[in-house]
């Protein structure tokens, strides 16, 4: 038997960088593919309310092995250097894309820079067939924090130092 979703999760990293610099990488959607494994490139869709404005939407186009998909995102939270977060918006018509997802970055200034705090919420999966298709196709999406925990390795690695703060 497949082990099961993990449906929510979080890493933590110290990057030697300031909330306002590391909050405006954020925001920057088109910068993705700087960090991301999965996500390659993010397009503002028409009628954008302006970049990291709550309620703008995006288009994430993302890659896995030989798979190709992409996904429309939502602005959730966009509070300048303390918090961004967005979901991955469901879809009605197409019920391979009825789960959603919110991805959220916290910013905490601290001594050595900021913490970055990386989760994630699935707040609808995948529908039955799609759940066990993807749970073979894509096993990292049962528990997304080993990818994310690259993510944020790579956002310091563009920004600045990192330390992994004490447990």
């Amino acid at each position: 038997m497949a082990r099961e979703w993990r449906t929510a999760g979080s890493v933590e990293l110290v990057i030697d960088a300031s909330p306002e610099k590391l909050y405006a990488s954020l925001a920057d959607v088109t910068s993705v593919s700087d960090r991301s494994d999965e996500c390659r490139s993010a397009s503002w869709l028409p009628g954008v309310r302006g970049p990291g404005q709550v309620g703008s939407r995006f288009r994430g186009h993302n890659r896995a092995g030989l798979l190709r998909w992409s996904r429309v995102c939502e602005i959730l939270v966009a509070d300048p250097d303390t918090q961004f977060a967005f979901r991955t918006v469901p879809e009605r018509f197409d019920l391979s894309r009825a789960d959603s997802t919110t991805w959220r970055y916290e910013l905490t200034p601290t001594e050595g820079g900021t913490l970055v705090r990386h989760s994630y919420e699935i707040t609808r999966l995948p529908r039955g067939p799609f759940k066990a298709l993807y749970s073979v196709l894509l096993p990292h999406h049962r528990d997304m924090r080993p990818a994310m925990r690259v993510t944020l390795q790579r956002l310091a690695a563009n920004l600045g130092d990192s330390v992994w703060p004490s447990p």
